[in-house]
């Protein structure tokens, strides 16, 4: 009998020992191709959910763009309110961390859970099979920029799209690996026509 037992449990550690050989070498590394391709668009979402609402309404009480003319009353230089610039990214930055904040106080945080047939690349598995947990972490704040895309609208006008750049690092947390990665969501929030000969546009870069 004690013969038997230790047979059976040798047999238990070397079936233990070519499982995780093959999940580290073979499962592994399509889990976390597959949970960082799902996390981008699962943290995008996160990242953006109720920043342009609070965005606009600073940009209803502050002028975005501060626009210079000549006596003619051509324009001359049309430059950021850095004022109204430095209260949206401060918004931004914080509400990102908000919104990761708040689903991380519910439950277990933000978990998604892949079906393994997901890893197999078949429409008709991919949702068959054991569910791994994922966790998402973000990992120190977000980074926020402003940027300016500038177009000929009819004549002497030009057309100013603002966008808000939001950069975040991701962890990316399966079991026995964490991977980290960089998601960038760009959030339009303004657009303004120019009427008038727009000669220069400076400092457009936040």
């Amino acid at each position: 009998m004690k013969k038997k037992i230790f047979i059976i449990l040798i047999l238990i550690i070397i079936i233990m020992i070519l499982l995780l050989y093959l999940y580290s070498r073979k499962i592994l590394p399509l889990l976390i191709k597959v949970s960082n391709i799902e996390s981008k668009r699962i943290a995008i979402n996160i990242i953006s959910n109720d920043i342009s609402s609070d965005i606009i309404k600073v940009l209803e009480e502050n002028d975005l763009f501060i626009i210079e003319k000549d006596i003619n009353g051509n324009i001359e230089l049309i430059d950021y309110n850095t004022k109204t610039v430095n209260k949206i990214l401060l918004i931004a930055s914080n509400q990102v961390s908000k919104n990761f904040n708040n689903l991380k106080l519910k439950k277990d945080g933000i978990v998604m859970r892949i079906p393994m047939g997901a890893l197999t690349n078949n429409i008709f598995l991919e949702n068959l099979g054991p569910k791994v947990p994922i966790k998402l972490e973000l990992n120190g704040n977000a980074l926020t920029s402003l940027d300016t895309n500038v177009k000929e609208y009819g004549l002497n006008s030009a057309l100013i799209e603002v966008f808000i750049n939001i950069e975040a690092n991701i962890d990316v947390i399966v079991p026995f690996k964490t991977s980290e990665i960089r998601v960038i969501n760009k959030i339009p929030i303004s657009i303004k026509v120019v009427k008038g000969n727009v000669s220069n546009i400076l400092n457009t870069d936040r």
